[in-house]
């Protein structure tokens, strides 16, 4: 299996002067931007990217991969921020002169790097590193893990979908003082059949507001919001949130 580093560069952009209408289609550069302090450089956003706190009045130009070649132009973006299959889009915005910039944040220990590499691209360099320092620290701190941990489940947006061991999910809930019942599954995300997921034996069942609830027997069944899982600035928080949940007596 290919190791990925944190970030998948398929452009690496050299500006002269910082970007001032940047484009993200990606939540974590998103988030990443809104904490340090570049809120004010996000020209267009992704509908996803809605729910990282602080977006209210960026504009939402696409829904994931899709948006309008012509709106692209007319709103001259100088940088953008995709995820690494977003292949289509970033066809579009080089084919239009737009400097693309692809991210993956696949594994919570990759996050420090991510932040960086964004901070460098929008010249926010040291807010940016302050915050990789405060990442890296806390994962560093880390270590407690419970003698015997729930059993969780996480669906994730359609039934019996949930996240494989090789993802910044299964991180974590496993910095969360849980087991992922997928973490054997090295793949970002894996499809259960009914079966399996019975079979599973998931103490915790947590999936995400504002989607159907998942009716497991015998589990502890609660809803989390999405931007809780989106990787990015608020690691620590997002850790302490989830503890709460899944430690929560039924």
């Amino acid at each position: 299996m290919i190791q990925w580093l944190s970030i998948l560069l398929l452009a690496v952009v050299a500006n002269a002067e910082p970007p001032q209408r940047v484009l993200s289609l990606c939540t974590t550069a998103t988030d990443v931007l809104c904490a340090i302090g570049a809120t004010n450089q996000l020209a267009g956003i992704d509908e996803y990217g809605r729910v990282v706190p602080g977006t209210t009045n960026v504009p939402v130009i696409a829904k994931g991969s899709a948006l309008s070649r012509e709106e692209v132009i007319a709103r001259r973006f100088d940088l953008a921020f995709l995820w690494w299959y977003q292949d289509d889009a970033a066809k579009l915005l080089q084919d239009v002169g737009v400097p693309v910039v692809r991210l993956r944040a696949g594994r919570a220990a990759e996050l420090p790097a991510t932040v960086r590499l964004i901070g460098q691209q929008t010249g926010h360099e040291t807010a940016a590193a302050e915050l990789a320092d405060e990442l890296s620290a806390f994962l560093k701190s880390q270590t407690n893990q419970p003698a015997k941990p729930p059993r969780v489940y996480l669906e994730l947006y359609g039934a019996n979908i949930t996240v494989g061991g090789d993802s910044y999910l299964n991180d974590l809930i496993t910095l969360a003082g849980g087991t992922n019942v997928a973490a054997d599954i090295q793949r970002s995300s894996v499809v259960f059949s009914t079966e399996q997921l019975i079979a599973a034996k998931p103490d915790v069942v947590l999936f995400v507001n504002g989607f159907t609830k998942p009716a497991i027997p015998h589990a502890h069944i609660v809803g989390i919001d999405r931007h809780w899982l989106v990787a990015g600035s608020r690691l620590a928080e997002a850790v302490a949130h989830l503890r709460a949940l899944i430690h929560k007596e039924n």
